[in-house]
This record gives C-alpha cells, sequence and structure tokens, in this order.
C-alpha cells in the first residue's frame, strides 16, 4: 500500500514535468468588446498568427477591426526571437511593421430648420513597432501570458495584455484577454488553435 502512495505522489509532483512549453505556431481567432473606447463601446474582431521558423525564431501578425461610433483597425505583422527560461517558460521580442486607421463620423444638427450633417474624419498611419512578453504553461492544459507593445508614428501608443489558453481538445485551446490599448480596456474571447 505504501508503495502506490509513493508512485501516486510521485507522479502528482512531476506533473508539471509532463506540459510543454508554449508553442510559436498557433492561429487565433475572437471576439473583441472595448466599452469605454474614447467614451464609445467598440466590438469587432481580432485575428493573429505566428509560425515557428525554428527553436527560436518565428514571425507573427495580426488584425483587430472594432467597430462603433469609432472605426478602428490595426494591422501588424514582424518578425521574433523567444529565450526559453526554462523547459516550461518562455521571454520574447520582437519588431513589427503597424498599420492603423481610425474613422469618426461627427454629426451636427443645424436649427431651426433641424437638419441634421455627418461627415467622417479619417486618419491612417504606417510606422514600425515593438513587441514583447512571457509565456508560461503553468500545467498541460493552461497557459498564461503577458506582452507589451509600443507603436511609433503619428498614432504612436502602448498597450498591454494579459493571456490564458486552455486546452479544450488536443490542439484546440479557448482564448481569454485582458487588453489595454491606448488607455481603453477591453476584453478579447475566442479559440486559438495549435499547428
Amino acid at each position: 500500500m505504501s508503495s502506490r502512495f509513493f508512485v501516486a505522489l510521485l507522479a502528482v509532483l512531476a506533473m508539471p514535468v509532463w506540459a510543454q512549453g508554449p508553442s510559436f505556431s498557433y492561429a487565433e481567432a475572437g471576439l473583441a468588446l472595448y466599452p469605454n473606447f474614447e467614451s464609445e463601446t467598440l466590438l469587432g474582431a481580432r485575428v493573429r498568427g505566428s509560425q515557428a521558423l525554428n527553436t527560436q525564431w518565428f514571425m507573427f501578425g495580426g488584425l483587430k477591426a472594432l467597430t462603433g461610433d469609432i472605426d478602428v483597425t490595426a494591422l501588424h505583422g514582424g518578425g521574433g526571437y523567444r529565450h526559453s527560461v526554462d523547459h516550461r517558460t518562455d521571454v520574447w521580442g520582437g519588431l513589427t511593421l503597424e498599420y492603423q486607421e481610425v474613422e469618426v463620423e461627427q454629426c451636427v444638427t443645424r436649427q431651426p430648420q433641424g437638419t441634421t450633417t455627418c461627415s467622417g474624419v479619417s486618419s491612417d498611419d504606417t510606422a514600425p513597432g515593438l513587441r514583447g512578453g512571457i509565456r508560461r504553461q503553468l500545467h498541460r492544459d493552461l497557459e498564461i501570458g503577458a506582452s507589451a507593445r509600443y507603436v511609433t508614428g503619428d498614432l504612436d501608443y502602448l498597450g498591454f495584455t494579459g493571456t490564458a489558453r486552455y486546452r479544450w481538445q488536443p490542439n484546440v485551446r479557448v482564448l481569454a484577454e485582458a487588453d489595454y490599448y491606448d488607455g481603453n480596456f477591453g476584453v478579447i474571447g475566442g479559440l486559438s488553435l495549435r499547428f
């Protein structure tokens, strides 16, 4: 009886060792909600992906499209380097080319006729960016991470994310993310497919 208990105890203690490190070959898609983006509620989609080129280098990119009274489009692509701190933890950094477009519709009602005139104002920019973060595979089914991004140019901003991926199927994970995008908080939920 005591030998079975000892073997079971060793198996439980070794369980974190069975976890693989974070994968840098994945595709993700989800819905994004920013409840107070410049005092407006924005809803949209976010897709992103990454492809490992070897054990250290990878390429990555993504698209975020949000709509409401303000429309925001953010597209990025670039290359990065990952460093394994241990078999379950990676830190990474990369250089990107970032495209951003912000469209705002402004409406003015003229008195006494009561006519409303609407016009759109748009601004876009393409500039280099810097992204980096840390990812940790807590155990076989759960990965957490945090990242930061700095985008330069006319529409420069600093952003932060906290991410969790929970294994639902062997290569499919449920994605939950909190995002701080240029002073605006948002949440993202979706699926992550490893390949």
